[in-house]
């Protein structure tokens, strides 16, 4: 569609990082219209509905660009422009480290006539002083942490394990948790594996456990207590005389829910609080040792921690209160309620001290508990251990938006395009964080974000890491009537590499899907590593079927996966049982037939197995070659093969089916009870050995990652 241009808009929607021009999936160039550039600007803080309000926003927009920033982000040993910091033109600077010593250097012109300091060689935080102005300054390391050689590890929904111990009782309640996550990484390590990529393990709503996608959280700052494993911080004796203080109905609740093979979220989270509880009450009577700990936690929390325990509260008590989680939205709330500062916060924060310290304690043992289970991998033998996720948004209703409701942009949900599969484009109902207010806050709130995750792990996965670049924003609920935002993919890589390098840790972007130009290359410099699936690493169609690519051409500088959460299992594509699930779900798009579909999967399968077994002459197999197909991904170039537990167990149901909210049973599948601990299993053994073998791991003299 085109649409008449107007000057003033367009130049508005460029100085905010609007793009009014993108293509879409058939490569055909789309145009952005008015209405939609109006809506967005007004929901970005740059009202236009009236030349005199855009000409205004643009004003306003431009100071904001041309004050000093909050925060200069460069490279290690870089010219960093210094423009918009008063005075900056000329004479002698100095660079308090964060290490205590300092730089001095003079400014120098760079070839645009820009004023420059050179950065330090130290990556970290330090303080640039000129005159009497001083700015904090991030360097990132010029030398990003690296993913150690020839490696693998296993991929594993949390929710989905089973805990083996039969000290832990209390871990065996409907789902996993870190107990049982604990036991998968220790027995993994012992057989080669360098890592254990999670699911995210983000806080959802205490009181609304049906809400159980991880990746639509309530917050990303916090964990959900849901998967604590208190004996690991309490220690055991606590947790059974706690256990064994509920009453009998809800130990019986436990054992019965735990035997079914789908999660009962609400069930399972009764019975899980209910213990959670009741650890608090006896808390009263824990060592003195374990109230310190807990005391220095509440503190390190501070104001986060703080407006989390409170949010959780009050949603409960609205929850209850109206009866319907969509009326408990805090945009519904009594108005000074929605005001995390507000003194009618802080009241009902007094009056409900206990349950609000609840939240905490519960935060506590999730948190301690994850800490533990790293450390449980490391010493078990990985080099990385843990791989957190980190979801790409938050959810608008969450505790996240309410505490600090000026980071995000709420009037509009990050999305996707039309595409060839979802010809309406898509909502995902989550919100964004705001570019202004990122750099207003010298990037801050994405900072906080990426110090959760890593603290307790030994990488990160950033989810739809694309959207460090640019993010399609929809206004309203027409996922077509979006346009894509620019962020600052730049600064954000660089901060990205300076925290994975201060924690000792890898970072990983899931970059799937429409890579936008350069974004290759941009996380090679940062040290990120990609990913690349085997449904996805082909080459170009001819006369057939495009053909899986050999071993040997996949990169060098991405993980290797056998398939994702979002994806059918090795088992699950050759049954086509993606495919049932689409016929069954209506999911078909507008030119696909169930014959069509099936058919195609057909030649894919024999265009894989070409792959598999150039020198076979027979067709492809009835049942799946899943080791010919761990044997495939593990021979690639890639330093870190990830497997997920799913196709070790050679499972046939995927954990998610996208484009589903109802009718697949997403995030409620569990292992089998005979797989509550996997590698004891003959099978399973067999496929980590062939993986062992492939990829026996870095030698001694390979340094661990920095």
């Amino acid at each position: 569609m085109t649409h008449r241009a107007d000057p003033l808009l367009s130049e508005l929607a460029e100085a905010a990082g609007l793009a009014r021009h993108w293509t879409d999936a058939q490569g055909r160039g789309q145009q952005v219209g008015p209405d939609t550039l109006r809506t967005v600007l007004d929901a970005l803080g740059f009202p236009a509905a009236s030349l005199e309000q855009a000409r205004e926003s643009l004003a306003d927009l431009r100071a904001q660009q041309e004050a000093p920033p909050a925060l200069l982000v460069t490279d290690a040993g870089a010219a960093c422009p210094i423009a918009g910091l008063p005075g900056a033109a000329s004479g002698p600077y100095e660079i308090q480290l964060d290490n205590g010593s300092v730089a001095q250097g003079v400014l120098q012109l760079d070839t645009q006539g820009r004023p420059c300091i050179v950065a330090p060689q130290r990556p970290g935080y330090h303080q640039l002083v000129i005159g009497s102005h001083s700015v904090r300054l991030a360097v990132a390391p010029a030398t990003p942490t690296s993913l150690p050689a020839r490696s693998w590890g296993v991929a594993a929904q949390v929710y989905g394990l089973r805990c083996g111990d039969p000290a832990r009782p209390s871990s065996r309640a409907g789902h996993g948790d870190f107990a049982a996550l604990r036991e998968l990484a220790v027995a993994a390590a012992a057989q080669g594996a360098q890592a254990v990529a999670i699911s995210p393990v983000h806080a959802l709503y205490a009181a609304h456990p049906a809400h159980d996608s991880p990746y639509s959280p309530s917050s990303r700052l916090f964990f959900n207590p849901l998967y604590a494993d208190a004996a690991a911080v309490l220690g055991s004796a606590m947790v059974e005389r706690a256990w064994q203080a509920l009453p009998a109905s809800e130990r019986a609740l436990a054992a019965q829910i735990d035997a079914r093979s789908e999660i009962d979220w609400p069930r399972a989270a009764r019975v899980r609080f209910a213990l959670l509880r009741q650890l608090h009450r006896d808390f009263a009577r824990a060592p003195a040792v374990l109230k310190r700990r807990y005391a220095g936690f509440r503190t390190a929390g501070g104001q986060a921690l703080r407006d989390h325990a409170v949010f959780e509260s009050l949603h409960a008590e609205h929850t209850t209160a109206v009866g319907s989680v969509a009326e408990a939205h805090w945009q519904h709330w009594a108005e000074p309620l929605r005001d995390a500062r507000s003194s009618a916060v802080a009241a009902y924060a007094l009056r409900h001290e206990d349950d609000v310290d609840f939240h905490c304690f519960a935060q506590w043992l999730t948190s301690a508990s994850l800490s533990e289970t790293q450390l449980a991998a490391r010493r078990a033998g990985m080099r990385v251990g843990l791989i957190t996720d980190l979801a790409v948004g938050a959810d608008p209703r969450g505790s996240q938006t309410w505490s600090r409701p000026g980071d995000f942009l709420a009037q509009l949900s990050i999305g996707a395009p039309p595409d060839i599969y979802n010809p309406l484009g898509q909502a995902w109902g989550l919100s964004a964080y705001s570019p202004t207010a990122l750099r207003a806050q010298g990037y801050q709130p994405f900072i906080d974000l990426l110090r959760a995750s890593l603290k307790p792990a030994g990488g990160v996965r950033i989810d739809h890491i694309l959207g460090l670049a640019r993010l399609w924003l929809v206004p309203g609920n027409v996922p077509a009537e979006g346009v894509y935002l620019r962020y600052p993919l730049a600064d954000m890589l660089r901060l990205v590499a300076l925290e994975a390098w201060r924690h000792e840790a890898v970072a990983i972007g899931e970059d799937l899907g429409t890579v936008p130009e350069g974004m290759g290359e941009a996380l090679e410099a940062a040290g990120v590593a990609g990913m690349s699936v085997l449904w996805f690493e082909r080459g170009a169609a001819q006369d057939g079927p495009a053909p899986f690519l050999p071993a040997r051409e996949w990169s060098d500088r991405k993980l290797a996966l056998t398939t994702t959460h979002d994806l059918p299992t090795v088992r699950g594509w050759w049954r086509e049982r993606d495919i049932d699930w689409r016929v069954q779900l209506n999911l078909l798009g507008p030119d696909e037939t169930e014959a069509s579909m099936r058919e195609a999967r057909a030649a894919d399968r024999e265009a894989l197995w070409q792959t598999l077994a150039p020198a076979s002459r027979r067709p492809a197999p009835v049942a799946a070659p899943l080791a010919r197909v761990l044997d495939h991904v593990a021979a690639t170039p890639a330093p870190l093969m990830i497997a997920t537990l799913e196709d070790l167990c050679a499972a046939t149901e995927q954990p998610n089916l996208p484009g589903t909210v109802s009718g697949h049973p997403n995030w409620r599948r569990r292992l089998p009870a005979r797989l509550a601990a996997p590698f004891d299993q003959a099978a399973v053994q067999r496929r980590a050995a062939l993986l062992r073998a492939a990829r026996p791991g870095p030698t001694s003299t390979e340094s661990e990652p920095q």
